[in-house]
């Protein structure tokens, strides 16, 4: 039976149509070329090339033998690769837990540039709120998370905050104050807000809650929402305003403005966690993708 090496010679001379061109190719003198290409004939059983002086030419079955072995070879390429693969743990699968703003920018942004790099890493997902994530990892429903920061401290788990982002007071077009290009807190005192619930357990309701109260009044929450989207379309009915993430001012409902909010100490965290116990490259490479992406994120106006 033909072995590798001479399939890989012959597909040198098949392709360059000369003995002398593949031969530099394969860093090899012609005359061993020449002879690993005649045992190759003689084991088949049929001429597979016609040589002459200028050139070689395929014979018909040196035309079926070339796909043949050119799909071999490419067969053998990728089963080396899955399998340096499997052994560096670059494969299976990974899935991640997210918290639903993370899909406005930060996620896909990560998932582009992991699937780039890693691509026979096959990827799950479950959307979860901040508090479920912990469980979620404990219970390896999920390898690693990518939370609104702060999330729940848990013995056996690791959390690294991985991009700041500004906050955006989000309004109806109509709106008096959608008139300028930078809100403050106190401008929304009288303000109705359409709102996420405490029990998102990201901290977010209490911080923006309480760095209102800083500035001198509760928020008048008038409606509570479990979905972004949700939230953003009641503003631009005309329920009220909202306070959301920078991030989410990428989804461009009907009747909304977005203004950003003038003072630079409010913002929201993103964090990873994973187990700390978890020494699994595929989680390795996620870590290191997001570190690489979220520190080049947008500049938000």
């Amino acid at each position: 039976m033909p072995d590798i090496r001479q399939l890989q010679r012959f597909v040198a001379v098949a392709s360059e149509r000369n003995f002398r061109r593949a031969a530099a190719r394969l860093h090899i003198s012609q005359p061993p070329l020449s002879d690993s290409i005649r045992q190759l004939e003689e084991e088949i059983g049929s001429p597979l090339l016609l040589r002459n002086r200028r050139q070689v030419e395929l014979t018909r079955a040196g035309e079926v033998f070339l796909e043949r072995a050119q799909l071999i070879l490419s067969q053998l390429d990728e089963s080396v690769r899955l399998t340096r693969a499997v052994a560096d743990g670059l494969s299976g699968q990974l899935t991640v837990g997210f918290f639903p703003t993370a899909t406005y920018d930060i996620l896909p942004r990560i998932l582009r540039a992991y699937r780039a790099a890693y691509p026979d890493i096959g990827l799950r997902f479950a959307e979860l709120t901040t508090s479920e994530q912990p469980a979620a990892l404990e219970q390896k429903r999920i390898d690693v998370a990518l939370f609104l920061a702060p999330t729940v401290d848990r013995k056996g788990l690791v959390q690294e905050v991985v991009l700041k982002e500004p906050l955006f007071v989000a309004l109806p077009e109509d709106h008096p104050l959608a008139k300028r290009k930078r809100l403050g807190l106190r401008d929304l005192i009288n303000e109705p807000f359409v709102f996420i619930p405490p029990r998102w357990g990201t901290g977010f309701h209490a911080r923006v809650s309480h760095a209102c109260q800083e500035a001198g009044f509760t928020p008048n929450v008038i409606e509570e929402v479990e979905q972004l989207h949700t939230m953003v379309s009641l503003v631009g009915a005309g329920l009220g305003i909202s306070i959301i993430a920078a991030s989410v001012s990428r989804f461009r409902p009907p009747n909304v403005v977005f203004r950003p909010l003038k003072d630079p100490s409010l913002y929201i965290e993103f964090g990873l966690a994973w187990r700390e116990s978890d020494a699994s490259p595929a989680v390795g490479a996620f870590l290191d993708t997001t570190r690489e992406v979220a520190p080049a994120g947008p500049a938000w106006h």
